[in-house]
């Protein structure tokens, strides 16, 4: 197991460790998670460091690609008639993304220091939250990235519907339908990727080398935008995020924030963009203006706030 499948399997195994503390010992719980939480900020810096060294440093590596130059790649075969593999690796924004995860899944802990009621279960979806934002991060292979793309979203119904507060169930429910519907369309989109490729693999940086014609990226481009961007609150399919924002417990309203929005905006640029540039230009403006009106409503609507 690399560095990489170790962001992965680490707040799994923290997981189990929570899950295995009795309820008579209740408040070991949140030492479990905490000292999880500090391996992983751990094994992030050793990663960072690593890309420091191997890219950053590297008087080998030319300034045009320095940023995306991936390192501490893993390819293991996973079905291979379908062209799925278990394949990740980082570059210079996974990189950026997991050190942000790492600092947000340890503060979150310790602001959930005083969950008391089903701590166990509490504890363990907010881990196996963080393993998928981790995978997604870290995911080259686009069924990989899927797969850890919804364990990253899914625990987010319970974590508001049994935690939360206010119109909790409302909150959760409007929160995982909208983000279906999302995923809905990703899935969409990266069948006609892998389709139209004609390789027969779901390797992103393989299905980059395929000439996608301007008709094809015409209309696949703005359904991964829209997937993803349903995850980002972008307008108009921002609704859901005010509703979860204000009924989250404090730890997942962080995480809501700081990484899992964060997923909509990477996808764009690790898939959408990367993909499609063609078609990225023929909906910029578009997008764009979306994007601005996003800006001034979001501000408009908290200059009104009592």
């Amino acid at each position: 197991m690399g560095l990489l499948s170790g962001l992965i399997w680490v707040p799994m195994l923290t997981m189990i460790g929570v899950v295995l503390v009795s309820d008579a010992r209740w408040h070991l719980r949140r030492y479990v998670a905490l000292g999880g939480a500090i391996v992983q900020c751990l094994l992030s810096a050793v990663i960072t460091m690593t890309y420091w060294n191997q890219v950053i440093d590297a008087p080998a590596v030319a300034e045009g690609v320095r940023f995306s130059q991936m390192i501490l790649t893993e390819r293991y075969d996973w079905f291979s008639s379908l062209g799925i593999q278990y394949l990740v690796g980082v570059d210079g924004i996974a990189v950026l993304m997991i050190d942000l995860t790492s600092i947000i899944i340890l503060t979150g802990v310790l602001a959930s220091w005083e969950v008391k009621e089903r701590s166990r279960e509490f504890f363990a979806l907010l881990l196996i939250l963080v393993s998928g934002v981790f995978g997604v991060f870290i995911s080259v292979d686009l069924f990989l990235f899927i797969v850890f793309y919804e364990v990253a979203v899914l625990p987010m119904y319970l974590l508001i519907g049994i935690w939360g507060t206010g119109n909790k169930e409302y909150s959760a429910m409007k929160l995982t339908l909208m983000l279906m519907i999302g995923s809905a369309f990703l899935i969409v989109g990266f069948l006609a990727l892998y389709q139209a490729g004609g390789a027969n693999t779901f390797d992103l940086n393989a299905l980059a080398q395929v000439d996608y014609d301007k008709s094809f990226q015409a209309w696949v481009f703005p359904v991964l935008f829209v997937g993803f961007g349903v995850l980002g609150a972008m307008f108009p399919f921002h609704t859901w995020s005010p509703d979860g924002h204000a009924s989250a417990p404090t730890a997942v309203s962080m995480l809501h924030a700081g990484v899992l929005m964060k997923l909509g905006g990477y996808g764009i640029l690790r898939v959408a963009i990367y993909l499609l540039p063609e078609g990225a230009q023929q909906w910029a403006m578009f997008f764009l203006v979306l994007a601005t009106v996003n800006v001034v409503y979001g501000a408009y609507g908290a200059i009104c706030q009592r």
